[in-house]
């Protein structure tokens, strides 16, 4: 019997950044088996209170969430951190600095905060659809979050071979900095500390629980959550995702994930 779950939230669990009624009552009905669900996300905790409330773990002991791809592991009850991983200012500055090469918006997140820098029209829609603490930054300069910790840094752009150029300039200078790079929703390139994914989390996670890897599943759409497909004993793919990173998983779902992907995951494996 599958005990861990970990699921990507938008373009897998999410339409429209809530989680669909079919979804719900699936996880609910899981959990109910004794199956612990876990949002997985690129997104920051203060980001997810309203998805954790819809599938009833907000603020709930022994229940927990994995965020910014995996530098984040929390329990949810009490908002007590078990783990985080951030990469350094000095990493994030001369990210930020090789930016300026590129037509791209910086984001910036910090635990707390969402900085956008060189502000993308469609992706202040995004946050603010996302109700996600934000602040637009008008100075391209970020030395005022010294003394913050610094979760990740992203390139936003909505246009994944524009990404995935800039990513192959750049393999040296990110080999150098010491930062790994993935991509999500088709619009962000993203930069986290070295051994930061949702692989990682997962593994993490489950050893705290003491689960055992064969009693896991993964389900994502995107490179962000390639290393959880992969790690998990089951990794389960949406079809709207990327052909390569279908190839990987052990299962892609018939139903896309606005109709019903995570819902038909649970009903096939684990009730």
């Amino acid at each position: 019997m599958y005990k861990l779950m970990l699921s990507d939230l938008d373009e897998t669990l999410l339409v429209n950044h809530h989680v669909p009624k079919e979804n719900v009552e699936a996880i609910k009905k899981a959990q109910t088996k004794g199956l612990k669900f876990v949002p997985a996300t690129g997104r920051a905790y203060n980001m997810i209170q309203e998805i954790l409330q819809e599938i009833g773990t907000y603020q709930k002991e022994d229940q927990y969430s994995i965020c910014f791809n995996g530098a984040l592991i929390m329990e949810n009850k009490d908002d007590k951190v078990l783990h985080f991983q951030g990469i350094t200012f000095q990493q994030a500055k001369e990210l930020f600095e090789l930016a300026k090469n590129y037509d791209v918006c910086v984001m910036i997140f910090t635990t707390s905060m969402c900085y956008l820098f060189n502000a993308d029209p469609t992706e202040v829609e995004r946050k603010t659809a996302q109700k996600a603490p934000f602040k637009i930054i008008d100075e391209f300069n970020m030395d005022f979050l010294k003394e913050d910790q610094i979760a990740k840094l992203l390139y936003v752009r909505p246009n994944m071979p524009l990404l995935k150029s800039i990513e192959q300039e750049l393999l040296e200078d990110i080999e150098r900095i010491g930062v790994c790079a993935s991509y999500s929703s088709y619009r962000y390139l993203e930069f986290n500390a070295i051994g930061v994914s949702k692989g990682s989390a997962l593994r993490y996670l489950a050893e705290y629980l003491g689960i055992d890897i064969s009693e896991t599943i993964a389900i994502g759409d995107n490179y962000n959550d390639v290393e959880m497909i992969k790690e998990a004993a089951l990794g389960i793919c949406v079809p709207c995702a990327e052909e390569d990173i279908k190839e990987l998983a052990q299962y892609v779902t018939e139903h896309d994930y606005d109709q019903g992907a995570v819902k038909e995951a649970i009903e096939k494996f684990v009730l």
